[in-house]
């Protein structure tokens, strides 16, 4: 009989924390470092050797839990075993479950990890990576469109029909979510920040400065996502309204994933039905040094962690047609492709 997962108490209160339960169920030590390591030093992250789990939350803005359960008497679990053990009564039960798996330990390139709901229905695979943009956003709304968007892209069936008795191999899976994530030149990564980060609060969508070495260039930026020049035809003559700009020197140098991870929506946005888009935009070293100041976009819910560039001049174009629905993240990715 296995021992109980490390879970904390259900919450008390309101507020539900989110988090993601991460289980090691095989014996490579190398492996699971992998994995560890590509995953990063995520904000709440709790693993099962460090003592009390209801102590498991972010000390950070937003309350998220990541509990990583490495118990050698949990080798050989399959995702039957877990969702049984996440039957016990009183426990907090995570919004996402991901195992290692004997697919994880054969494929050194992406690293697939079994992932599913509580429930154990619908499950996929996933890479590590995509798993830890997922983490950062999961306090989000509406994220389990995405986490069902992940189940219909990688089911965990197989690809191809086989022959009775012969084995599957690689080319007979799905690819998992996050293939492109993990082979990217600079693949995202979480790092602890040197000192907390304020929250950024998305009352109307959000241009985070990041880099502090050249005033003029962001002023100028600022002012070409506001008024975009004559060749920009828009029926909004003044984007002013709806994008907040941060300059805070707080950010500075801050990653795309430490200042997605910041991100949360304003308490009234709801009760004023605002609009906002799904993204974070930064403007980054890469903005304002390079002549078209391009403006780096991060995905907050579609597409998640996979950045790409804009000219200043359509930012707004682009937030309002992709909180009004009429565009999709992939419409602004394809067009820089």
């Amino acid at each position: 009989m296995r021992p109980p997962l490390p879970l904390p108490p259900d919450d008390d209160g309101e507020s539900r924390v989110p988090g993601i339960l991460l289980v090691r169920t095989g014996r490579d030590d190398d492996v699971w470092e992998d994995v560890l390591w590509r995953m990063g030093e995520l904000p709440g992250m709790y693993r099962s050797d460090q003592g009390d789990a209801s102590e498991a939350v972010a000390r950070e803005s937003i309350s998220r839990r990541l509990i990583v359960a490495e118990d050698p008497a949990w080798r050989g679990a399959t995702s039957e075993d877990v969702s049984a053990a996440l039957e016990r009564p009183g426990i907090w039960v995570p919004d996402l479950v991901v195992l290692t798996d004997d697919r994880t330990g054969r494929n050194a390139d992406w690293r697939p990890l079994l992932a599913f709901r509580s429930s154990g229905d619908d499950a996929f695979w996933i890479t590590p990576r995509q798993v830890a943009m997922t983490y950062l956003v999961l306090h989000r709304p509406n994220l389990s469109f995405t986490i069902d968007r992940f189940a219909d892209k990688a089911p965990i069936e197989l690809q191809w029909e086989r022959e009775e008795g012969e084995e599957p191999d690689e080319d007979d899976f799905y690819e998992p979510v996050g293939v492109e994530l993990e082979s990217l030149n600079a693949p995202p990564r979480y790092t602890r920040p040197a000192r907390e980060l304020p929250p950024l609060i998305q009352e109307n969508d959000l241009l985070v400065r990041t880099d502090f070495t050249d005033d003029a260039a962001w002023a100028s930026l600022v002012e070409r996502v506001c008024l975009p020049c004559p060749g920009y035809d828009d029926v909004i003559d003044d984007f002013g309204d709806y994008v907040d700009f941060v300059d805070d020197p707080a950010f500075a140098g801050a990653t795309p994933a430490l200042v997605m991870a910041e991100v949360r929506d304003s308490d009234t946005q709801e009760e004023e039905e605002e609009m906002v888009s799904g993204v974070v935009m930064i403007a980054d070293a890469t903005t304002m040094r390079e002549p078209g100041h391009r403006v780096l976009v991060i995905p907050l819910e579609d597409q998640i962690g996979f950045a790409f560039r804009v000219d200043p001049e359509v930012v707004g174009t682009m937030v309002a047609n992709l909180a009004i629905g009429n565009q999709d993240i992939g419409d602004w990715r394809n067009d820089e492709a």
